[in-house]
């Protein structure tokens, strides 16, 4: 296997590298239009980019940045959390989001559907999808390989949508 290959593999895997994955605006704006403007909203891993905080508060959603405060440990996450949290802790961020009892919307690859716990966790939770028609390109340099939605609770009109 070509090096690029291997390393294109361990950027999507489960490991820290995998998480320098900042959200652009193409990624952001289909959420807009489904957000309370009456709430405000937490962004849960806005310690190294602001990219979800500036779009959307540049859009009239009014929303708090985690200021690098652990999430696991945050208790203060406002009316609900809106992020792109790091792949390798999908897992947590999840669980995390359904123990708040509070609306979320995590960004994360459209392959996160898989997976025997988060499977129970969204039967038994419900789970509501805003799946993009277009890759996101979070790194500039085109190409990307994996499609992206927003798994929500307490966001969208319908449990699977389509931007």
């Amino acid at each position: 296997m070509a090096s690029s290959n291997i390393k294109m593999l361990g950027k999507t895997s489960n490991n820290a590298y995998s998480d320098e994955c900042y959200t652009p605006e193409s990624a952001i704006l289909p959420l807009l239009p489904f957000l309370d403007k009456d709430k405000t909203y937490y962004e849960a891993t806005s310690g190294k980019s602001s990219n979800i905080v500036n779009c959307l508060t540049e859009n009239g959603v009014h929303i708090v940045g985690s200021d690098g405060r652990d999430f696991f440990g945050d208790t203060d996450t406002h009316d609900g959390i809106i992020t792109n949290p790091p792949y390798s802790k999908k897992d947590k961020f999840i669980e995390k989001c359904y123990s708040l009892g509070k609306p979320f919307a995590l960004l994360l690859p459209v392959s996160s559907m898989q997976g025997q716990r988060r499977g129970r966790m969204f039967m038994e939770n419900g789970i509501e999808l805003l799946v993009l028609n277009k890759r996101v390109d979070f790194t500039g340099k085109g190409s990307p390989h994996f499609g992206v939605a927003w798994f929500c609770k307490d966001i969208l009109p319908n449990n699977l949508m389509f931007r």
